[in-house]
């Protein structure tokens, strides 16, 4: 009697615990609060309030889905490899590409609670190279989720990064 009673207050002092503190979510549940239009690769989500997970995790990528605030419809699901940042923040961060153009924020990259490595998104290869171009900047890209990743450019040009031998181009192209 003592051993079960033992085991439920264990139970109900910790259960609360886990709910408050995000990072025991394996998955990096993450809440975007958007009050104007946000682009992932392929898709342009509403103004609104959406859910971004991992789905699985690995060194080189890894896949993220966007699903809707309730959890029940998943509205879009893509590569992503990771991107460092210097300092860990207090909450879930996600960055964007500046683009000189008019259109929905594009989302570059998606930091979770109080880490150093996060997720940078890889845009399908056409659109890549637009946003690589407006952002004077580089962009990751590829055909397909199992495809070979590469930075792509603001002038157009490929640099693979998913080679091992590669890895350091990614740094070198931004």
């Amino acid at each position: 009697m003592y051993f079960a009673s033992a085991i439920i207050l264990a139970v109900m002092t910790f259960a609360p615990t886990s709910q408050q503190y995000p990072a025991f979510e394996w998955n990096k549940k993450s809440i975007l609060r958007a009050d104007q239009p946000v682009e992932f690769p392929g898709i342009v989500l509403d103004p609104g309030v959406y859910v971004v997970r991992l789905k699985e995790n690995g060194d080189r990528r890894s896949y993220v889905e966007v699903v809707n605030q309730e959890e029940t419809q998943v509205l879009a699901s893509f590569v992503a490899v990771p991107d460092h940042r210097l300092r860990p923040e207090d909450n879930s961060e996600f960055t964007f590409h500046e683009v000189k153009a008019d259109g929905p924020r594009i989302v570059h990259s998606w930091f979770y609670t109080g880490d150093l490595v996060g997720l940078e998104f890889v845009y399908p290869k056409p659109r890549a190279k637009v946003i690589a171009k407006e952002s004077d900047g580089a962009v990751m890209a590829s055909n397909s989720k199992d495809a070979t990743i590469v930075a792509m450019t603001p002038n157009g040009t490929e640099v693979m990064i998913d080679n091992p031998t590669f890895q350091s181009a990614r740094r070198k192209a931004q």
